[in-house]
């Protein structure tokens, strides 16, 4: 048919790297792993610049960061579309949006946490709680950074297929 899309196959789920691990799904088009087989999604991941640009340099700062920390950890993709930023494994473990003077980090973890700097708190998908905080210094995001990290290594263990 004239003007028609090829259509590839879609792969078949791919095991996590454990054995016993969730079944994995990638896009044919644009690569990307999912716990879930034909995701719904854009293709790409985007790029900072875009959601940086215009910024002051102390947030820029701030987010450059953010991004450098968690993606040593390893098996971390970051979406990045307009203002936004979800950092994920196979599950989002962040979401960030980038404001005028603050980086608005929502944080998916396993428990509810009080802790004054989150200022909304709430269920979030499956059994996991959203903290919700606003970072404006460099001093903020080293007291976000441990929660960070267990929403990230909840990320990770679900990713392995405990959780």
């Amino acid at each position: 048919m004239p003007g028609a899309r090829s259509r590839r196959a879609a792969p078949t789920p791919r095991r996590a790297a454990r054995a016993g691990g969730p079944a994995l799904w990638v896009c044919p088009r644009c690569r990307r792993t999912f716990r879930r087989a034909h995701q719904p999604h854009r293709c790409g991941v985007g790029h900072r610049d875009q959601i940086l640009a215009g910024r002051p340099p102390a947030l820029v700062a701030l987010y450059r960061t953010l991004e450098r920390t968690v993606k040593a950890w390893g098996g971390v993709e970051i979406v990045a579309r307009e203002r936004y930023a979800l950092f994920r494994t196979t599950r989002i473990f962040i979401d960030l949006v980038v404001m005028k003077d603050a980086l608005r980090i929502a944080i998916h973890l396993p428990r509810r946490v009080d802790d004054p700097m989150f200022f909304k708190v709430g269920p979030a998908a499956g059994r996991k709680v959203s903290h919700v905080t606003r970072v404006t210094t460099a001093a903020g995001l080293r007291a976000a950074m441990p929660y960070v990290r267990e929403a990230y290594a909840m990320a990770m263990s679900e990713r392995r297929g405990h959780g």
